[in-house]
């Protein structure tokens, strides 16, 4: 494992950030991130919190072994109430794939609204001016 206090203090001076903000972002106090910069090891918590705030990926503290990084390939199995299989990835933000699904199921939402709208079609419940109760 890195000097993860080490680490943290190199790329806030190296992109001169503002350690104030950095703390608060943080929740933490100015000298309590000073005292941080010190620590070899931190709280799992505080380092999530300390890394996302400066832009850093938390991982990279760890020291991983080469065989861990093997690539997976998709897994499916059988089960007695049907097949299941998860589709693995390289390089995909997840959290991006998740807003966009949200940003097309919202965009899917919206046209069925109007299409429902053009066709004069009413949903009682769906709608405050709706007179059917």
């Amino acid at each position: 494992m890195k000097h993860a206090g080490r680490l943290l203090k190199e790329h806030i001076e190296k992109n001169h950030l503002v350690k104030k903000q950095v703390a608060n972002a943080a929740g933490i106090t100015y000298n309590y991130l000073s005292t941080i910069f010190k620590q070899e090891t931190m709280d799992a918590a505080l380092l999530e919190k300390l890394y996302v705030a400066v832009g850093l990926h938390p991982g990279i503290v760890f020291d991983v072994p080469q065989e861990v990084n093997k690539s997976f390939s998709d897994i499916s199995a059988q089960t007695e109430h049907g097949n299941a299989s998860v589709k693995i990835t390289n390089g995909e933000n997840f959290r991006e794939i998740i807003e966009a699904q949200k940003n097309l199921i919202a965009e899917k939402e919206r046209t069925i609204q109007i299409l429902m709208s053009a066709s004069n079609i009413v949903v009682p419940g769906q709608n405050r001016d709706n007179n059917n109760k």
